[in-house]
């Protein structure tokens, strides 16, 4: 999770999303908190021919560089996560369901 001190960069970065190998997956969207801890946990994603789809990404292992956040997400995972309205409040069964099933493709463990 990214803390306070990224929230003010994602927020006028309106920055393009890398995922792991660098590759552009688009356009930053949303910012999504937790709020027990402050921490962002996950934003959306401005995908597709002019950013016509938008999906959420999880910010586990995320890192913000030169302007740019790249997550550890490819877009076609992205992609595929669980279709959450990006305009509404992320609720906690929302949240799981991302979670869930972030951490069955995370990289690291090998989906």
């Amino acid at each position: 999770m990214l803390g306070h001190g990224y929230l003010n960069a994602l927020k006028k970065a309106k920055s393009t999303v890398y995922g792991p190998s660098r590759e552009k997956v688009g356009t930053l969207g949303n910012i999504f908190m937790d709020v027990r801890t402050g921490d962002a946990d996950f934003v959306s994603v401005h995908l597709g021919l002019f950013g016509s789809e938008e999906a959420l990404v999880s910010l586990n292992g995320a890192v913000f560089t030169d302007g740019h956040l790249q997550v550890r997400y490819a877009k076609d995972v992205i992609k595929h996560a669980p279709n959450i309205d990006p305009a509404a409040e992320l609720g906690e069964e929302a949240k799981y369901m991302l979670d869930e099933y972030y951490a069955a493709m995370d990289p690291d463990i090998g989906s």
